[in-house]
C-alpha cells in the first residue's frame, strides 16, 4: 500500500507577508525598484484621500451640531446632509485635490525626501553616539544601584 504525502502549504498569513516582502517599495535589491514619479502618485493619492475622510468627518461633525442646535426634522435633516455632502464634494474637487497636486509635485516632493534622507542620516550619526553615551550611563548607574543593595 502506498502512502500518500499532502504537500504541506504555508499558512494565509505567512504567504500574505512573503507576497508583500517583494513589493519592490520594501525591497531595497528589487530587479524592478519602484520609479519616484510612480511614488509620488501613490503618496499623492493617499494624500487626496486622507484629506477627503477628514474634510467627510468635519462636515459630519457640522451637519450633526446644526441638526441638533435647530432642532430639525427628518426632511430638513436630509436637506442638511444632502448640501453639506455636495459641498464637501466641490470643496474636495475644487480646492483639495488641486491643492494637494501643487503641493506635492515631483520636483517639490523629490527635494523634500532628499532633504529628509539627509537630516535622518546625521541625526543617525548623532544619535547613535548619543545612544551608546545613554546605554554606557545607564549601565553606570545599574551597576552602582547593586552594589548598594
Amino acid at each position: 500500500m502506498r502512502k500518500s504525502r499532502r504537500r504541506r502549504t504555508p499558512g494565509l498569513w505567512n504567504t500574505i507577508r512573503y507576497r508583500v516582502s517583494l513589493l519592490p517599495i520594501f525591497n531595497d535589491f528589487s530587479e524592478f525598484p519602484m520609479s519616484t514619479s510612480r511614488r509620488n502618485v501613490i503618496v499623492r493619492c493617499l494624500t487626496s484621500m486622507t484629506g477627503d475622510i477628514a474634510l467627510a468627518v468635519a462636515v459630519a461633525s457640522g451637519c450633526v451640531w446644526v441638526i441638533e442646535a435647530a432642532s430639525l426634522g427628518i426632511f430638513l435633516s436630509f436637506l442638511v446632509w444632502l448640501v453639506a455632502t455636495l459641498a464637501a464634494l466641490a470643496f474636495s474637487q475644487l480646492v483639495l485635490h488641486p491643492v494637494v497636486n501643487m503641493v506635492l509635485s515631483d520636483r517639490k516632493f523629490d527635494n523634500t525626501i532628499d532633504t529628509i534622507i539627509e537630516v535622518v542620516q546625521g541625526f543617525d550619526a548623532i544619535g547613535g553616539e548619543a545612544v551608546h553615551g545613554a546605554t554606557r550611563y545607564v549601565k553606570s548607574a545599574w551597576s552602582r544601584m547593586r552594589k548598594t543593595t
